[in-house]
């Protein structure tokens, strides 16, 4: 052919492309003039986006019982979207059109650049070099291995794929390696997700598994730097790397102190009331430090994350709060579909090879963990389970691919291949973790909530919760007093409750009883400010040293007041505990008053109380005297259990019955009994409960005081007597008359459970959690004794016929979830103890 009719023509190509981009935003005239608004860009990408939001959005309702991450339904919607379902639709098919899809895709890379952003808000860098050797040599073992299988069989698919289907693909080194980088990475965000989910965040696969997933996301962040420009230009890919780095570095030991000078040299102080000025200067920095990334060669996401890490932890949480839910709730489906629209099932010719290239790399990462059971004291199923979460993807697996794809180094059939495997790879992980820990759960249910049902000769497990070191001498002298030579051993759980303000999700610290320095398995334990903590944690290890009969386990939970619950009762449940002990939101002082601590301290006992799995305390402590030193003075402590009737007073003579076996305690049984006990006020038994089973309930308490009376008899220490009273100003007089003569006063809470004693006085009482007689007592300004009100854990699923409202939690509205902190929303992200705290 001629060669100027040959250019004449590729011009005229060209020159019709370009035309056919030169299209207006919108529609002036509308449907009126029946013109298709569709055919213009803003309707078109507003329809996009409605599409996309509105199907992600339905299939993660849907698939949200199956536990499936937020990123499974999202690039399932752009799948269902694209040719391979609604795109082989008219309507659907014009929805995407390739004319348009830039739009679309520019705006969901925008999307992933703030989104890295916010994820560098998130890590706090001084975290992360504090990360145990022991949690980088698990990551490295479970990122080569399968990065060397996953090139050997990129090339051992691709010789099956030119021999069966002569394909003449030619296999090069870039494709492998992008490959096996996508197969080989973890989506820290996702495993923390699925953690965080499944309540097991907090468990000893959650803090084995979130260090190392963390340090193998970090991983693929510096695989990104390295692969990207070798797969664009090998020449010039050292020097790519090289500016790279040197700009990563200029960031944080230049960028990052000159940033924090001038924030507080500016800023309006301690109130963090930052101006609109600082969000607009940070949105800018950010699309510099990506453009300038994005110009040497790397990607641009690499300056938005850059960026994001070395802003001031103040800064950052304030933006975090301002952009997350729109970052990741509205921006990022989008990059996620966007994703899926760009397969086509019809590629893939052989699905036998996607189910085995599925089986076969979970199976190599599994073994890649499995040696770690070998090497440490961590069990079979927990190194198992840990390999499977390390088979989630995320972000950095779907930019990989998407890389190669764009670079033409992988083909439409390699990247189809490629999204439904990371799709199913992930899909399979929480489902199975879930039946893994589920059916342990089961195995292992403990029946011993309550002391009261509980053998006197079985284990006693303490969940003790210490607020501050204030609160160590009261627990420590209450638990001296609950030592017994004729009872089982004792077990206890303490747990000091540390505020995590900002976004992150919680964490709990597990100290070593045996080490001074207390260490977490897989993470260094210098955590912020833990000198208080260290203080608290050898205060009980000498406890344990000089008492035979108690073992002692220290732990810290750190999370946002509002959750502390949560996690209170996650661990409670975890350790099987019977009793949980709280101190009251009031310390006691000298001159005898309660002022108040904390009042985000009185919400966590209240939410406590509603959502306990076993038997809970609330201790007031006035200074109870240590037994041991009673014990050389031959002195003996006086402690009273006032008993009215009920289950939880039944639990706290239960308490006070195991007290009783310790030499040095004298234990009074005071039980008051009203002049006419089916005189209730108004004709009506209770709010709460049927009078059927206030009936039933008499009938249990008269036969366990009963049995307590029959078993005590010819006990030197133990009295029993009885009051009868006729109203409620008689019980406070009493209570008056008592409330100087013993050193502790064990009652019960008795919730919904009122009488004639009672009803007069429940609008004079200040802290309902404490019922009627422990608030009483507790409030009393010439009070001396300490008190312990107790709640007796109600097993809900036994089912109580006339019981009205069984489950406390159901007796007060609504009732916080159940978490384990609020998990930023980010990426899904629960960046637990690596991320930023004030």
């Amino acid at each position: 052919m001629d060669p100027d009719i040959e250019n004449a023509e590729h011009n005229e190509i060209n020159n019709a492309s370009i035309q056919c981009f030169i299209l207006n935003i919108t529609k002036h005239n509308g449907i009126w003039q029946g013109d298709n608004p569709f055919t213009e860009s803003l309707p078109l990408l507003v329809t996009q986006l409605a599409a996309i939001l509105i199907l992600t959005r339905s299939l993660y309702h849907l698939l949200k019982p199956l536990r499936q991450p937020r990123i499974i339904s999202d690039i399932l919607g752009g799948i269902l979207l694209g040719p391979s379902a609604l795109g082989t639709t008219i309507y659907f098919a014009d929805l995407f059109p390739t004319i348009n899809v830039i739009t679309v895709e520019t705006l969901a890379y925008m999307a992933l650049v703030f989104h890295m952003f916010l994820v560098g808000l998130e890590i706090d860098l001084n975290v992360i070099g504090r990360i145990s050797k022991k949690a980088i040599s698990f990551t490295v073992t479970g990122l080569l291995f399968p990065f060397t299988v996953g090139i050997g069989f990129f090339y051992l698919l691709h010789a099956y794929w030119e021999h069966d289907q002569s394909q003449g693909f030619e296999v090069n080194v870039q494709g492998s390696f992008l490959w096996a980088a996508a197969l080989a990475v973890t989506s820290f965000p996702v495993v923390s997700g699925i953690l965080s989910d499944l309540k097991l965040l907090n468990s000893d696969i959650g803090r084995l598994a979130m260090p190392i997933a963390l340090v193998s996301d970090m991983g693929s962040w510096v695989l990104i730097v390295i692969v990207i420009p070798f797969c664009a230009n090998p020449t010039n890919a050292p020097y790519i790397i090289t500016t790279t780095i040197a700009y990563v570095l200029a960031c944080v030991y230049t960028f990052r102190p000159f940033l924090a000078w001038i924030i507080r040299r500016t800023s309006k102080g301690k109130d963090q009331n930052y101006s609109k000025f600082y969000l607009c200067f940070v949105l800018v920095g950010v699309v510099l430090s990506a453009f300038v990334t994005d110009v040497t060669g790397t990607h641009s996401i690499v300056g938005a994350f850059v960026f994001g890490l070395i802003l001031p932890t103040e800064l950052a949480l304030v933006l975090i709060e301002r952009f997350e839910y729109f970052v990741s709730g509205l921006l990022m489906p989008v990059f996620f579909a966007v994703s899926g629209v760009r397969v086509d099932i019809f590629k893939i010719s052989e699905w036998r090879l996607v189910l085995l290239i599925v089986v076969w790399l979970c199976a190599v990462k599994i073994i890649s963990f499995l040696p770690i059971s070998l090497v440490s004291d961590i069990k079979p199923k927990d190194s198992f389970a840990l390999g499977l979460l390390m088979n989630t993807k995320g972000v950095w697996a779907i930019l990989i691919i998407h890389t190669g794809l764009d670079r033409g180094v992988l083909q439409d059939d390699d990247y189809a291949v490629m999204m439904i495997t990371i799709l199913l790879m992930t899909s399979i992980v929480a489902p199975i973790i879930a039946a893994i820990y589920k059916r342990t759960n089961l195995s292992t249910r403990y029946e011993r909530r309550t002391i009261q049902h509980a053998s006197t000769e079985a284990e006693l497990r303490i969940l003790a919760c210490i607020h501050s070191f204030c609160s160590v001498p009261g627990i420590l002298k209450l638990l001296d007093v609950s030592q017994t030579t004729q009872n089982g051993h004792i077990t206890v759980f303490t747990l000091h409750l540390v505020e995590l303000s900002g976004c992150a999700s919680a964490m709990l610290i597990v100290h070593d009883s045996q080490n001074r320095r207390f260490e977490d398995p897989v993470f260094d334990p210098d955590y912020g400010d833990s000198s208080e903590t260290e203080k608290i944690v050898n205060a009980f290890r000498e406890y344990e040293n000089k008492n035979g009969n108690i073992s002692i386990q220290s732990l810290t939970a750190v999370s946002p007041f509002v959750a502390m619950h949560g996690d209170i009762c996650s661990l409670a449940e975890d350790k099987q505990a019977t009793f949980l002990i709280l101190p009251f939101h009031k310390q006691a002082t000298k001159e005898g008053t309660l002022p108040e601590i904390n009042a985000a301290f009185r919400d966590i006992n209240k939410n406590v109380l509603l959502n306990a799995p076993c038997s809970v305390g609330i201790y007031i402590d006035r200074g109870l005297q240590e037994t041991a030193g009673a014990k050389s003075n031959n002195k003996i402590h006086q402690i009273a259990m006032v008993f009215l009737g009920g289950p939880d007073d039944c639990e706290a003579l239960a308490y006070a019955w195991r007290m009783a076996k310790n030499p040095g305690v004298r234990l009074t049984v005071i039980r008051l009994l009203e002049m006419d006990t089916m005189d209730f006020p108004n004709g009506k038994a209770s709010m709460l409960y049927s009078r059927s089973y206030l009936d039933r309930q008499r009938e249990i308490a008269d036969e366990y005081i009963n049995e307590f009376r029959l078993r005590t008899v010819g006990e030197e220490l133990i009295h029993y007597e009885e009051k009868i009273l006729l109203n409620g100003e008689e019980l406070a007089v009493t209570l008056k008359e008592i409330e100087n003569k013993f050193e502790l006063f064990i009652v019960g809470r008795r919730e919904g459970l009122e009488s004639p004693l009672t009803t007069l006085l429940v609008t004079r009482v200040d802290c309902p959690e404490l019922g009627v007689i422990g608030d009483l007592l507790a409030n009393s300004n010439s009070a001396t004794g300490s008190v312990l009100v107790v709640q007796q854990f109600i097993d809900s699923s036994q089912g109580i016929e006339d019981l009205v409202a069984t489950p406390r939690s159901s007796m007060h509205g609504t009732v916080r979830e159940v978490g384990s902190g609020r998990l930023s929303t980010v990426s899904g992200i629960g960046l637990g103890m690596y991320t930023r705290q004030k």
